[in-house]
């Protein structure tokens, strides 16, 4: 039998947790909180960061006016958290820009400030994001991967993809679940495709050329640059993914097939609005050597317009 004391400690014990776990969800509640002052600020600081440095200078004149106009009329008067001002004021940015890298983002937990999203989604974490390379009936090679991964050692992990799957007869490059990523490798891996020095884009922010990108020597099988490609796009594509399908396609060295993409073309940095909140602001647009212009809104069409679901079919039998 417990003893009158030990059962009395124990619902001290008891009460005691669920004091502390309640004080606990109060605190993580009150730093989600949002005062009006603060709301304020931050939106006023989004408007001139936008205004100096989007790099369309009209639409970002033009998204400016409209936040600072929408903060007057008390549209987001209701906002009284900081989750509920990232997911409401982001939205709104999107929607006046008609630019989907244009939003907000929560500050790390390392409080580190970078334009590299974190990943939580397994395809786009294992492996460098490199799901499969295998070679197919009939002799034709499959690459499926679902980010172009800014760790440096994702280009290795491309050369020895893309090295094995050299001697087949024709490459399926399956980029249906592919997101963002990094330009340096898009860069690399189409430079496995193409001659050195070839003029893969220029780089432009709000006034001027910023630099220009070429296709480098890299360590590859000479075949890769004479094997037919086929790329497979679905409409979750996006930015890096479309960088490299839009490079191929006016590069004539891949046909697209499945559907449209989803047009985000700029290349995003991030600039920090206060202790809590970032902005993603796009600084950069791409244009294409051969078309003058980028998928921007607009997407990259495919050659072969087909459900994504049966895509890898349709290329495998033609």
């Amino acid at each position: 039998m417990r003893t009158t004391q030990s059962i009395i400690s124990m619902i001290l014990c008891i009460v005691c947790l669920i004091i502390a776990s309640f004080g606990h969800a109060e605190t993580a509640f009150s730093a989600d909180k949002l005062v009006s002052e603060e709301r304020s600020a931050a939106i006023e600081k989004i408007a001139d960061l936008i205004a100096e440095g989007y790099v369309l200078p009209k639409v970002g004149e033009h998204v400016t006016y409209a936040l600072l106009d929408a903060q007057k009329q008390g549209q987001f008067s209701h906002i009284n958290s900081k989750k509920l001002f990232i997911e409401k004021v982001g939205e709104f940015l999107r929607i006046k820009s008609k630019d989907g890298h244009l939003g907000l983002t929560p500050m790390r937990s390392d409080k580190k400030v970078t334009h590299i999203l974190q990943e939580h989604d397994e395809k786009r974490i294992n492996n460098f994001a490199f799901e499969q390379a295998t070679i197919l009936p009939g002799n034709i090679g499959y690459l499926k991967f679902n980010k172009f991964h800014p760790d440096a050692q994702a280009k290795q992990v491309a050369n020895y993809a893309l090295n094995f799957l050299s001697s087949t007869s024709r490459l399926i490059i399956d980029l249906r679940e592919c997101t963002g990523g990094s330009m340096e490798l898009v860069a690399h891996i189409i430079s496995h495709f193409v001659k050195d020095k070839t003029h893969l884009w220029d780089l432009y922010d709000r006034d001027k050329l910023v630099y220009r990108v070429d296709s480098y020597m890299v360590t590859a099988e000479p075949r890769l640059q004479d094997i037919p490609i086929t790329i497979l796009t679905s409409e979750k594509v996006i930015s890096a993914a479309e960088f490299f399908t839009y490079t191929l396609k006016y590069l004539n060295r891949a046909r697209i097939v499945g559907v449209k993409t989803q047009g985000l073309a700029h290349a995003t940095g991030v600039r920090q609005v206060n202790d809590w909140l970032v902005l993603r602001l796009p600084l950069m647009r791409p244009v294409n050597p051969v078309t003058k212009t980028n998928w921007e809104q607009v997407g990259v069409k495919p050659d072969i317009v087909i459900g994504k679901d049966q895509a890898l079919a349709w290329a495998l039998a033609n």
